[in-house]
């Protein structure tokens, strides 16, 4: 009897202390689920806050990207149109001068006024706003690992 005693004490020691191990098994992966579902939260908002942060620099990019280039077309056209017109008027003074002389001052006027609208466009194209590198889109963080589920105990038979 009293070895009998002692089984059943021992089981029902033994099934207690599973009891509770099983019991704190199951509010740890309570804790650790609710720390990963923080955690995933968090890693969310993260990746979803760098994407909108590239978005917008990539927007703000190709918007001054534009700009810029269409400011060079801008100053491109201008000076065409200039270069046009003083290769016009210096034709047309070559063309009325007589003396060889003459037709020389009027193409080294030509050179000259062409040199300044030169330098004006490489100035006005130094003013405009440097091109930084296109934005790059961000990599994600690798996600939370989720908690790993315990085990149950096996049942005594």
């Amino acid at each position: 009897m009293k070895r009998s005693l002692i089984a059943i004490l021992a089981l029902i020691t033994l099934s207690a202390s599973l009891g509770t191990a099983s019991a704190d098994q199951k509010s740890d992966y309570k804790l650790a689920l609710d720390q990963y579902r923080s955690a995933l939260a968090n890693w969310n908002l993260v990746n979803k806050t760098e994407q909108a942060d590239f978005i917008s620099a990539l927007n703000n990019w190709n918007t001054l990207k534009s700009t810029t280039e269409q400011a060079r077309k801008d100053i491109a056209a201008k000076f065409k149109s200039d270069a046009e017109s003083i290769m016009a008027r210096t034709k047309l003074a070559v063309d009325l001068a007589i003396k060889a002389k003459d037709k020389k001052a009027a193409n080294l006027v030509g050179k000259t006024e062409l040199d300044l609208a030169i330098s004006l466009r490489n100035s006005a194209l130094d003013a405009i706003a440097k091109l930084g590198p296109r934005p790059i889109k961000p990599t994600p963080a690798p996600a939370p690992t989720p908690p790993v589920k315990p085990t149950l105990p096996t049942k005594i038979k």
